[in-house]
């Protein structure tokens, strides 16, 4: 549990910062595993087995990443169309208006499922049948069984041509009306195609009811409760209908489709049931009862862990007296500013012109009783008021003062 909640963290990081390339990347995968299980499954153009047409498909791959997956959708059934051109032109032309058909109700309908209708397919062919109405019942709705019962409708037709029409088609007694027949009984008279529509419907319809509901672990009981549907299904339809059906490999594909299902209902999901509220608030119209369940999540931290030996510790640690001078130095005062005096004040003052540069820190203003402020006063000399004032008309105190803030 705790691997698969620090993978869908670290995806969830991944997406984030290349969502923008991995979203095409995966599109062209898909385009490209449709189109190779279209030509694998029905081989019957040789020109379509070439490399020059693998290129081609490349390309259409490439053109799908950036294009909606009703592309993919579109460009597969007209390669299934020209394969089907090499077993009879009638195959073909029973194949285009059946796919008209489904094109016209899917776009009417399910235009936004196109994943569904594309997935269905391949899961048959993987002989994982389960996973997909399973899925779909997880994270999408009840308008998702449109998608794949189309789906399987084109699945089962190429069923149909691969081991009936191509056979029929290669008799040297060939029939027009036995082969138009032959195509009609195959889709709209087959009991194992009819099943399996049924089968994923209802597959879909119980994981969706019972994950929408407000019990505990309803996702998990969805995703079980669904396998045993298709289970039963699948066993009711070849009891009764005598569909033919391979147990053990319908056992083991589904019993795959659970966990396949389990494990993408922690990503899309993952509720902390073990920590679920009650919430209960009223208005004055309503009571409101809410049930609040956390999302499970594991903390991700990137660790290191580094060797260290005595060697490195002692060349990584300063000495002490470096750490010590370190210190002092962090310690020491600024450095003394000195402020430029002008020359004609300092005369004025009675001072030398040597002390033009005066410490600023060196200024203190001492704190002194009024009694020694007395003494100080008269035993300093008094000033001669005539030579200040002279002094004081001649000197442009302006810009003394611009000078002297300058300097500062």
């Amino acid at each position: 549990m705790t691997m698969f909640l620090e993978l869908k963290e670290k995806l969830k990081a991944i997406y984030a910062e290349y969502g923008t390339y991995i979203l095409p990347a995966a599109k062209f995968l898909l385009a490209l595993a449709v189109f190779l299980s279209i030509n694998h499954t029905l081989d019957y153009v040789p020109a379509l087995g070439s490399i020059f047409v693998v290129l081609i498909l490349l390309i259409l791959s490439l053109i799908c990443a950036i294009i909606p997956l009703n592309g993919t959708v579109f460009f597969a059934m007209v390669l299934i169309l020209l394969q089907c051109t090499g077993v009879h032109i009638l195959a073909a032309a029973f194949g285009a208006v059946l796919f008209l058909t489904l094109w016209v109700l899917y776009l009417r309908f399910a235009s936004g499922e196109a994943l569904a209708l594309v997935l269905t397919p391949l899961a048959f062919a993987l002989n994982i049948p389960a996973a997909v109405p399973i899925a779909f019942g997880l994270v999408g709705g009840p308008i998702s069984a449109l998608s794949m019962a189309c789906g399987l409708i084109v699945y089962y037709f190429m069923n149909l041509i691969q081991k009936r029409i191509a056979v029929l088609a290669a008799g040297e007694d060939l029939n027009m009306l036995d082969l138009v027949t032959a195509l009609a009984e195959g889709i709209f008279q087959n009991e194992e195609l009819l099943v399996a529509v049924i089968c994923c419907t209802v597959t879909l319809l119980v994981v969706y009811l019972i994950r929408s509901l407000e019990a505990d672990y309803a996702w998990e009981v969805s995703v079980v409760a669904g396998g045993i549907a298709y289970l039963v299904i699948q066993l009711a339809g070849a009891l009764f209908l005598e569909v033919p059906v391979s147990v053990p490999v319908l056992v083991i594909g589904t019993v795959g489709a659970c966990l396949i299902c389990y494990v993408l209902q922690l990503f899309v999901f993952g509720g902390d049931y073990s920590r679920s509220k009650m919430f209960r608030f009223q208005d004055d119209e309503y009571y409101y009862y809410v049930k609040a369940v956390p999302k499970m999540a594991v903390a991700n931290p990137d660790r290191t862990i580094k060797n260290i030996s005595e060697e490195e510790l002692k060349e990584e640690v300063p000495e002490e007296t470096e750490v010590l001078k370190n210190y002092e130095i962090s310690r020491k005062e600024p450095e003394e500013q000195t402020v430029e005096i002008p020359r004609d004040i300092i005369q004025a003052r009675g001072e030398s012109p040597e002390q033009d540069m005066e410490p600023a820190f060196d200024r203190i203003v001492e704190e002194v009783s009024a009694e020694d402020a007395a003494e100080k006063i008269e035993t300093e000399p008094e000033m001669d008021l005539e030579m200040n004032e002279d002094y004081f008309e001649s000197v442009d105190f302006e810009e003394k003062l611009t000078d002297t803030l300058k300097n500062l």
